[in-house]
């Protein structure tokens, strides 16, 4: 339903006030990258901030908390383990872990590559790039590595999101087709989300919701007074990161998993907010991924100016998305670099979570936003070609900052194309 003229202008007015720079902590940030402030409040006043209303009528989030987050400084892998890929007709993962002197933990048959993915345990004083370089002299292993750890990262006035081409008319029609996501578990009571199309598998967590992946999903599809531009789109929940407190971390063998699950699924839109190290066969499964015509977004990170540009952002099959806020300002922790494309609103915005509402900031938001209007695009809702949406996400957006595409700003603020699907 449209939203009233006087609803806007009420959400504006209260949307304008907000005070740049509150953030959430990322998945996997722990106590030290979490720095809590007491809500922002208007001049004079004492209600909470929220974003602007997408229905005729406004019901405020109580009392949003608000977070600071910045990437999280933590091990880039599992001490004790390690992956190794067999190919076809390779021996018995066992006697090949014997062999080598690793334990084997699980073996995981990823469909979209055709490969065995076995998980190894190290014995005490081992270490993952000694035993990777043992398994891979070994008959029948493909290549091996270390199993990697990631971690996620982590309103809008009406004027900011009118500039990505998201105007009322066109958020009040609803999307159409499907948005996969790999994050923590939802809350799937939450209201934000009752009546929307959502399924969840799990890859090893269990279901208890998460923080950051309430908040993405809603922002993608969610109902209520939340700013989500898929909304109408059914979502799927591939959930491969554990919760802990705000924040959540995962690892390669979960992420594997998951990714082969959304190659196999083929949904329109692929949300990855979250980020880590290179990492071969998610590098593999993400090529997959883009072949069969499925269009990713990806955080870009949270590290600040001297941050290096994440995986998966960092992969030329996902459409790397950054934080600005309302004056369309960059986040002050977002990170630059090449491989950054696009950028979003993903500063002070409302989000769904765990029991109510929250204030975020981060580019773990910023992409929600953009994989949420990506299934408004001819090329992911329709043609199913990622290239080409990438290059007219590169073309349709709004330069900001130095002329020209730049390391902070990619191509500058994302808009919708023209010729959008509804």
């Amino acid at each position: 339903m449209a939203p009233s003229p006087r609803g806007w202008a009420l959400s504006a007015a209260l949307a304008a006030v907000l005070v740049p720079h509150v953030a959430l902590a990322q998945v996997g940030v722990g106590p030290r990258g979490d720095v809590a402030r007491p809500p922002n409040r208007p001049s004079g006043g004492s209600g909470p901030m929220f974003t602007p209303s997408l229905s005729l009528t406004l019901t405020l989030p109580r009392k949003p908390r608000p977070f600071e987050a910045r990437d999280a400084n933590q091990e880039a892998q599992v001490p004790d383990a390690v992956i190794f890929i067999l190919k076809d007709g390779a021996a018995d993962p066992l006697a090949i872990a014997a062999r080598t002197g690793v334990a084997v933990l699980e073996t995981v048959r990823l469909e979209s590559l055709q490969l065995r993915m076995v998980v190894g345990r190290l014995a005490p004083g081992d270490t993952p790039e000694a035993a990777s370089a043992r398994l891979a002299q070994s008959p029948g292993v493909a290549w091996a590595q270390p199993d990697h750890v990631y971690q996620g990262f982590g309103g809008a006035s009406s004027k900011a999101l009118e500039a990505q081409g998201l105007t009322p008319a066109v958020l009040a029609t609803p999307a159409t087709g499907t948005v996969a996501m790999i994050d923590t578990p939802l809350d799937l009571d939450h209201e934000a989300l009752r009546g929307v199309a959502v399924t969840q598998r799990l890859f090893g967590v269990k279901a208890a919701p998460g923080v950051h992946g309430t908040a993405v999903g809603g922002l993608m599809v969610g109902r209520g007074d939340l700013v989500a531009p898929g909304r109408g789109a059914r979502l799927v929940s591939l959930a491969a990161f554990l919760p802990a407190g705000d924040g959540a971390r995962s690892q390669t063998r979960s992420l594997a998993r998951a990714l082969d699950a959304a190659a196999l699924l083929a949904p329109n839109v692929l949300n990855l907010s979250f980020g880590g190290p290179d990492d071969r066969l998610l590098a593999a499964l993400l090529k997959v991924i883009d072949d069969r015509g499925i269009c990713v977004a990806a955080a870009a990170g949270n590290g600040g100016k001297t941050g290096r540009i994440p995986f998966p952002a960092s992969h030329p099959a996902a459409l790397g998305v950054t934080a600005v806020d309302a004056r369309l300002r960059i986040y002050p922790f977002a990170t630059p670099g090449p491989q950054v494309d696009v950028a979003a609103l993903g500063v002070d915005v409302t989000v769904a979570a765990p029991g109510g509402y929250r204030q975020v900031s981060g580019s773990s938001f910023a992409t929600a936003m953009v994989s949420g209007a990506l299934l408004r695009t001819e090329a992911c809702a329709r043609s199913r070609d990622p290239g080409a949406m990438r290059a007219a996400v590169s073309n349709a957006a709004r330069d900001l900052g130095a002329p020209g595409r730049d390391d902070v700003f990619g191509g500058g603020l994302f808009r919708l194309p023209p010729r959008s699907a509804p």
